[in-house]
């Protein structure tokens, strides 16, 4: 089995509530995320801030588990400690919840392309660690021996990986849709029309 980890975070500045439960074209982005991961993952892990955001996005998703941050104000790379820390799965896909255009068949590239590395991560401009899949006990090992890991890309410096390029993922996904991000409300005017087009949901 492989665990599918969202990143949900906490409180956006920019939206007022959490990001995760924004709605793009009739439903909320973490939704989509878990549409599109749960055809590839035997179980889904929601990471999250505080504890008192899991009534709601259990109101979208009443299967999935939680994790729920330690420290505060650290970033997605505590997302990912308590994550893997409660997964079950042998490999761990790790997925953002602004993602709205996410493709299963990017996750089953990098399942594929995998191998005998410690983890596949996508490199287009730049290496993007929360968009991957790990193998769980090997970062378990390392966040516990490593002290001090600030940053998802901290991370994969001390792993084994088989970084996967742009003409490689374009194979699945075309467009790199995947990897459109909705930082702002500004950002919303660029997925809808994308959405519409790949008649996405």
């Amino acid at each position: 089995m492989d665990t599918a980890l969202i990143l949900a975070g906490g409180e956006s500045v920019r939206f007022g509530r959490p990001k995760a439960l924004v709605e793009v074209g009739g439903k909320p982005m973490i939704r989509r995320v878990v549409e599109a991961v749960t055809p590839v993952a035997g179980e889904v892990v929601v990471s999250i801030a505080e504890s008192r955001m899991a009534d709601a996005i259990r109101v979208e998703l009443p299967r999935v588990r939680f994790a729920v941050d330690r420290r505060r104000g650290v970033g997605p790379i505590e997302g990912i400690v308590r994550g893997f820390e409660i997964a079950r799965g042998r490999r761990v896909l790790v997925a953002p919840c602004d993602a709205p255009l996410l493709r299963p068949e990017l996750y089953r590239l990098l399942l594929d392309d995998l191998g005998d590395y410690e983890a596949a991560v996508p490199k287009l401009e730049v290496v993007d660690p929360i968009r991957a899949v790990y193998r769980r006990t090997r970062v378990l090992e390392v966040l516990k021996t490593s002290r001090g890991i600030r940053s998802p890309s901290a991370l994969v410096d001390l792993l084994r990986c088989h970084f996967i390029g742009s003409d490689r993922i374009r194979t699945v996904d075309p467009e790199l849709s995947s990897f459109l991000d909705v930082n702002t409300p500004a950002d919303l005017g660029k997925v809808l029309p994308k959405m519409e087009s790949s008649s996405v949901g």
